[in-house]
């Protein structure tokens, strides 16, 4: 494996360092390179990026490292875990490979202590582990005692053990998946079911005009969840490159999310999510007051301007907000505002119903929402009419007034 230091622009029209290896694919004997950002700017860092060369080396070296077809039948739960999440690094988006790491992380802790063989996992073993996990399964971080995990939580450890499981059956170490026999129990899945808030527009006005006084920075972030209806990651995602002044578009095409750390990715939450939104004339007068005002910090800062990546939601110094910021932030504001059951999600939903009382139909509401299928669309539409359905109740009032007097005594 060898590596050499080359130049790339960015979105930003300017030049980084980045490594590139190139190794031996060690199934098909071709050639391959992987490229590594070094973050660094292409002037006056070559010498540096050079030095990066070995550790990326030593890192990667497992690329050229032959791959056994052979799975020991003796092989444990937490080495096989292990095998199956390096398998699936190729196909995950990043955010959810950290995130099945962290909960395979979790459940190598409690089978660790017996660690068993993949092939003697039973049912009875899985079971109680769950029942373990529901009740003992998190560390509260000041007192250290152990606390209960979300039915939801465990549920995402079952789903992870039998896609595991399904593995192991492909690979002939076992017959039969043993999660198949065991389920979480706890709350119905109705109770699951997501709490919507729909803002009429007046009430949407209303929480801007707060926002502006007293939390103007998540002004624009508060402005594209109600009328983009956007997630935080894409909202945070949000690059200049993005918008097309020419063409009034703006493309949703890139996110921002956090795990365990900050991933950036030119992906959104699902395919659907990926699409070109029509620039209207209000949402292009807060661009351009945001990108007013980032030339003038630009400017202020100099050299120490960090928005190499051309996000547009940035603090003072070009540097892009954390997710946990936004959220930790926009909650504060709305227990302020006096609506503290308002989320940023919920601008989103109440951006369907803003649109859904213009009158646009499914598919225009699946499209500009970003949703993956219709069926998430009709969920919001029908909680929408079934609120409103109780909103009009005095509609039926008036109707059946005449009717009144058959039944006056």
């Amino acid at each position: 494996m060898t590596g050499t230091v080359q130049k790339k622009k960015g979105a930003s029209g300017k030049e980084y360092l980045y490594i590139v290896l190139s190794y031996k694919d060690p199934m098909t004997f071709k050639r391959k390179q992987k490229s590594i950002s070094t973050g660094l700017k292409a002037k006056g860092n070559k010498r540096k990026a050079e030095t990066l060369i070995p550790e990326l080396i030593k890192k990667f070296e497992y690329l050229e490292r032959p791959v056994s077809l052979e799975i020991s039948r003796d092989i444990s739960l937490c080495d096989y875990m292990d095998d199956w999440l390096k398998g699936k690094k190729r196909d995950l988006r990043k955010s959810t490979y950290e995130t099945y790491k962290l909960r395979i992380k979790s459940m190598k802790k409690y089978f660790k202590m017996e660690n068993p063989l993949l092939r003697e996992v039973t049912p009875a073993m899985l079971n109680k582990f769950f029942k373990y996990s529901l009740n003992y399964g998190k560390e509260n971080q000041k007192t250290h005692e152990r606390e209960p995990l979300t039915v939801r939580s465990v549920r995402s450890y079952r789903s992870i053990l039998h896609a595991v499981f399904d593995e192991a059956v492909i690979d002939e170490i076992i017959s039969v998946n043993p999660v198949n026999s065991v389920t979480v129990k706890g709350k119905k899945n109705k109770e699951y079911s997501e709490e919507y808030l729909f803002l009429t527009e007046e009430e949407i006005l209303d929480l801007l005009e707060f926002l502006s006084r007293e939390y103007p920075r998540m002004l624009g972030i508060a402005f594209m969840g109600a009328y983009y209806g956007l997630r935080r990651s894409e909202i945070l995602g949000l690059k200049w490159s993005a918008v097309d002044w020419k063409k009034e578009i703006i493309n949703i095409e890139h996110t921002v999310v956090r795990v365990n750390r900050i991933f950036a990715e030119d992906a959104t939450k699902t395919c659907a999510g990926s699409r070109s939104l029509n620039l209207f004339d209000s949402a292009k007068a807060c661009l351009k007051s945001i990108q007013r005002q980032q030339k003038e910090n630009a400017e202020f800062y100099g050299n120490a301007y960090q928005n190499d990546e051309g996000y547009i939601f940035t603090w003072e110094d070009g540097r892009p907000y954390s997710p946990d910021y936004v959220t930790r932030t926009f909650k504060k504001a709305m227990s302020v505002f006096g609506r503290p059951e308002i989320t940023l999600h919920k601008l989103r939903h109440s951006c369907c119903s803003m649109l859904i009382e213009k009158g646009w139909n499914i598919k225009q509401l699946q499209y500009w929402m970003g949703h993956a299928d219709a069926e998430t669309t009709l969920n919001i539409y029908s909680h929408y009419n079934r609120q409103k359905l109780n909103q009009n109740r005095n509609d039926l009032n008036q109707i059946s007034s005449k009717a009144a007097h058959f039944f006056n005594e």
